[in-house]
């Protein structure tokens, strides 16, 4: 609300005399550009236009802060790492927590709301300076922004546990913005932002949850919590939770869902590639773990496979590989196809990793709008060195842009000013020679730092791959593989001969051509981004729609990165329902959707074309190392002018 004010306020006719119709998405005139500035995250940029004297003196504060040096991570045998849980204190741990479910499901909602704003402050406090954010930084690296990039990454949590308790409090059943019906009878539930705060710090958003088709009308929220209304407590039982290796913060966000939402108590297992922060998840999921409702146990395969086949088990989520999955399923990937069934009676949920694909429209674009949004492709291909199932993998362009080499140009030379990262994940090396062999003309755009104590995978790029040998089955490696690696490609669309040289008619059937690549050829169902300027969606309304409606994707993301879905927990991350267990793409079953409702089908996240501002999710932000801490704080409490919210301010403005 205080963005839109002050945009109506400061309104000024743009600098440029172009006519309306040819003036390019993304020139930004004053109002946006202030919006974006006074918005939380615009705080990062403070690009106030210098006529606002009065709100360039608020804004002096928050100058920028000087980027700190590359920091190697530890590797080998300088890294923290927990000993291995001996089995038979596993069995321990499970027969203590599972013998807490039925307490469990008889805690009421207003006692698990106390426990969860008590985690507020416990995660505060273990993320500052020396804590939990610095020790993952160290195990991960530090490529500018000191631990900041790890400290954003945590708002994840902070905002996820204020959900659930604002749930609770609710009775399980929080009341959304709005429900409305698509022409198709589809329903539609607007989640967010809500409030003052939210808003500022998403100004211009809109969060979507979508729901199945065939779900209730009115739509359904927090059964298990109907059901104890109704005297009929939901005793979940113990579910093992399979943590991932390259995000701390999964970990704690599904541990979270299994209790809130599913009702079960948990025994998390760490993966062993950040089981370092398992103490500082243990800490900060304090009021759980005190109450026996949650607990942590260490190793590899040896203790995951003893937890899978646990008889006290009810079920298992896990975050990882298609690999691991076919082997808690079927007893290996190569036995699923002559398998009659199962080897397992548990629920088994999990969320499998994709190759990311970005539909990139063609359309009146400025060089302004060539550069942000292949900024923010590029970070969320550089974030956490690509260790990340909702990295950047594929680019989806149409041969008839003709702005297209300009925008992959801009890819091209902020690939090569990125800071090299330490590829840290085990198998990175092996995933990037199996991608050389199949594109040696891929080219290697990032420095391979020579001084550093591990291995770098350079930035790689790979462009003009053809859409029609993808379809055909050839030259489709860049669709079929999740490289989990800094390796990006480009998938061409071709001209359609029958559109001719009507410009909307070539795009409307590349937006139809790109969604079916997409849904059709690129592994996975997880997240994907949709980049369509706004000039393409008023000329293409129903294509537009359309593109949103058909994308087959746990969550999409219009005009923003896609893992900015992950961080919105109000929307569900999940793949897309339907996969099948002997070819199950990027998982089944879902988290997050913090407002519990019964039936999710995708989440959808609406960004504002541009932002006047430099985003949080910028792989390198110009003042984060300022402003991760007292971001937290707000979006913690949700309360400027706090105690908590003015002691964050004041913390900027002393630094």
């Amino acid at each position: 609300q205080l963005s839109t004010l002050l945009s109506t306020l400061s309104h000024q006719p743009p600098r440029e005399a172009l006519p309306r119709r040819a003036k390019p998405d993304g020139c930004m005139g004053c109002a946006p550009r202030l919006a974006g500035a006074m918005s939380l995250g615009g705080l990062m940029a403070a690009t106030t236009p210098p006529f606002l004297k009065a709100a360039a003196f608020l804004a002096a504060p928050f100058k920028k802060a000087a980027r700190a040096p590359t920091r190697w991570p530890r590797l080998g045998d300088a890294r923290a790492s927990e000993p291995p849980t001996p089995l038979e204190e596993v069995d321990a741990i499970v027969k203590r927590v599972a013998g807490k479910s039925a307490q469990w499901a008889r805690v009421p909602c207003e006692e698990r709301a106390r426990m969860l704003r008590d985690m507020l402050p416990l995660i505060i406090n273990e993320l500052d300076a020396g804590g939990g954010a610095a020790l993952s930084a160290e195990h991960k690296g530090s490529y500018g922004p000191d631990c900041a990039e790890e400290g954003f990454i945590s708002a994840c949590v902070i905002m996820a546990v204020r959900e659930y308790a604002e749930c609770m409090e609710a009775g399980g059943r929080p009341k959304p913005l709005s429900v409305s019906t698509r022409a198709d009878g589809q329903q539609v539930v607007h989640v967010g932002p809500i409030g003052a705060v939210e808003n500022m710090t998403f100004p211009g958003y809109r969060f979507e949850q979508w729901l199945l088709p065939n779900a209730a009308k009115p739509p359904t929220q927090g059964r298990v919590y109907r059901a104890a209304d109704e005297g009929r407590p939901v005793d979940g039982g113990l579910a093992v939770v399979l943590g991932a290796g390259n995000q701390w913060v999964i970990s704690m966000l599904d541990a979270l869902h299994v209790l809130l939402a599913e009702n079960r108590v948990a025994v998390v297992k760490m993966n062993p590639v950040n089981e370092h922060m398992g103490p500082a998840c243990r800490r900060m999921l304090a009021p759980f773990v005190e109450g026996g409702f949650v607990e942590f146990v260490y190793g590899g395969i040896e203790q995951g496979v003893h937890l899978t086949k646990h008889a006290q088990a009810a079920s298992v989520h896990l975050t990882g590989s298609v690999g691991t999955y076919d082997a808690i399923v079927w007893g290996g990937s190569g036995k699923k196809a002559n398998a009659e069934k199962p080897i397992t009676d548990k629920a088994v949920t999990a969320e499998l990793g994709c190759v990311t694909p970005w539909v990139i429209a063609p359309g009146n674009w400025s060089d302004a709008a060539i550069e942000y949004h292949a900024r923010n492709a590029v970070a969320l291909m550089v974030n956490n060195a690509s260790h990340n199932c909702n990295a950047t993998k594929v680019l989806i362009t149409s041969a008839t842009w003709e702005k297209r080499e300009q925008f992959l140009d801009t890819v091209r030379r902020l690939l090569a000013e990125a800071r090299p990262r330490i590829a840290y994940y085990p198998g990175a090396e092996a995933n990037y020679k199996k991608y050389m062999a199949a594109y040696p003309d891929a080219e290697v755009l990032g420095a391979h730092a020579p001084d550093a104590p591990g291995l770098v995978v350079p930035w790689t790029f790979k462009s003009g791959v053809s859409a029609d040998d993808v379809d055909a089955g050839k030259n489709d490696l860049c669709c079929t593989f999740e490289p989990w690696c800094g390796v990006l490609s480009e998938v061409v669309v071709p001209e359609d001969p029958a559109a001719g040289s009507d410009r909307d008619a070539q795009t409307k059937s590349f937006l139809n051509r790109a969604v079916a690549l997409a849904n059709e050829r690129c592994f996975g169902n997880l997240s994907c981004s949709l980049i369509v300027p706004p000039s393409t969606q008023r000329r293409c309304p129903a294509e537009f729609d359309a593109a949103v409606a058909g994308l087959k994707y746990g969550s999409v993301v219009v005009n923003g990165p896609s893992s900015l879905a992950f961080a919105i927990s109000r929307t569900c991350w999940a793949a897309f329902p339907g996969n099948d267990t002997r070819d199950i793409q990027s998982g089944c079953g879902h988290v997050h959707n913090t407002m519990l409702f019964d039936e999710p089908e995708k989440g959808v996240v609406h960004c504002p074309w541009m932002e006047g501002k430099v985003p949080f999710w910028d792989h390198d932000p110009p003042n984060a190392k300022n402003l991760w801490q007292p971001t937290l704080h707000l979006l913690a409490y949700k309360q400027l002018f706090s105690g908590q919210g003015m002691a964050a301010i004041r913390r900027v403005i002393l630094n």
